[in-house]
Formats: structure tokens, sequence, C-alpha cells
């Protein structure tokens, strides 16, 4: 039964979000959906091991950006070097949550990958998201209990948000048109089922499995209230793919949570 209302609550929040349907859109929901159910099956070794492929990815960007920083980027690169940003930095504080390794070491690893997405996304144009996965970085620290980090983390949002405001980026706008009362509620709704759900899942048992449907649903939520209720001008809700692409994953990994899978 849970793992019918994970999977309803997941098409939920996609039918939210998207306002009118095409075939191109059915075809993208199809593709998530499938995604999710491959997380599914996968063993969860598999899925922490995609942290190192994802990390390394990260960095070689970096150091493209770094030499060629004004190289032509088509949009979907851009949505794909968000994509794996995001999930490069949740795997390893999922994973690194689960180790417990020492301050020092969180700190630097944790320091290391934010300026890395960071400077990718900069590049990229994209560094407003960076505002709100640190906003949900700090919460999910502050949840966990790793109050020493949160300084770092901060101090390294206000970095990004300054270069962002430097760039040109306009934060606050009229926010996302086109989207009717009742999709903002099913939004909201169904974001918020989801994460008191994974929560009770991590209240249950804390790993691995637990804390990143965790993290992941909290950054979902809270990109969702900044951008209907703070009305940002860059988010999830904007870009209907970059949303599905990361949705999928984090539902598969919840069923699995839920039927015990490893």
């Amino acid at each position: 039964m849970k793992k019918v209302l994970i999977a309803i609550f997941s098409l939920l929040l996609v039918y939210g979000l998207l306002r009118e349907y095409t075939v191109a859109r059915v075809l993208v929901v199809i593709a998530g959906a499938a995604a999710g159910y491959a997380i599914f099956r996968l063993p969860q070794r598999s899925i922490e091991a995609m942290k190192y492929p994802l990390i390394v990815i990260s960095f070689l960007v970096t150091i493209l950006f770094f030499f060629y920083p004004r190289i032509a980027i088509p949009e979907a690169a851009r949505m794909a070097i968000v994509f794996v940003s995001f999930y490069a930095f949740i795997l390893y504080l999922t994973g690194m949550e689960e180790k417990g390794q020492d301050f020092f070491k969180e700190v630097t690893a944790l320091s290391i990958l934010f300026f890395s997405s960071g400077f990718n996304l900069y590049i990229t144009g994209k560094l407003v998201f960076m505002i709100s996965f640190a906003a949900t970085l700090v919460l999910f620290l502050f949840i966990i209990g790793r109050y020493r980090i949160i300084p770092f983390i901060a101090a390294y949002a206000s970095i990004a948000a300054f270069m962002a405001y430097r760039q040109g980026a306009v934060l606050t706008g009229s926010g996302l048109t086109g989207l009717a009362e009742i999709n903002r509620y099913v939004l909201l709704g169904s974001a918020f089922a989801l994460l008191v759900t994974s929560f009770a899942f991590v209240m249950k048992k804390s790993s691995f499995a637990t804390m990143l449907p965790f993290f992941g649903f909290l950054y979902i939520a809270m990109d969702i209230l900044l951008v209907v209720g703070v009305r940002f001008s860059t988010g999830l809700l904007y870009q209907p793919v970059l949303f599905i692409a990361i949705l999928a994953p984090l539902a598969g990994m919840m069923l699995k949570t839920e039927g015990g899978k490893s």
C-alpha cells in the first residue's frame, strides 16, 4: 500500500508541474517512470557507487570550464550539468552521514564539491540553483545535527548569491506564469507528503537508502516553496525535464527503501 501511495504522490508532483501535455512531455514522463523503476531494481551498492563517476564528471567539467570558460554549451548540456552537480553532491553527502567521517574531512570534501558545482553552474549561468540547494543543505545539516558545518555552507551560499547578482541574475520576479491555483496546491501537497514519508523512513532507520530520498525531497519541497511562495526566478519548476530527472531516482529509491530491497 505504501508503494502505491509513493507512486501516486510522485505522479501528482508531475501532474502539478505539467500544465499541458504533449507527445514529447508524455515520453519524458514515461522515461522518468522507467528510470525510477530501474533504480528500484538496482542493488543499493550500485547506487552508492554512482557517486564516484558523477564526482569525476563534475570535476572534469570544472577543469574544462576553467580552461575554456567561453565554450558554447547547449541548454540540454546545461541541465545535465545541474543534474550531475546535484547528484554528485547528494550521493556523497548521504554516504558521508552513514560513514561518520571526522569534521575536517567532511568540511574539506563538501567545500571542494560545493565550489566545483558552483563554478560549473556559474559558467553555465545557472548559479541561482545553488541558493535553493544551499538553503536545503543548511536545513538538512541542522536536522541531522551537523551544526559546525552550517556556517561554512551559509558562507558559501552568500558568495553564490553575490556572484549570481554580479552575473546579472534576477533572483525574484513575477513567478511561474500559467500555473493554476489547483496546480500550486497539488505541487505543495504532494511534495510535503513525500517529504514527510521520507522523514518517517529516516526516523525508522537512518541509512544511505533513507537519507538520499529525504534530502532529495527536502530540496524539491524547498524549490517549490521558493518558486511558488517567494517567486524565485529560477528553479526546478521552470525546467520540467530536469525536475522529472531529479524526481525519478528519488521515487525509485524510496520504493526500494519501503520494499526492504538492498
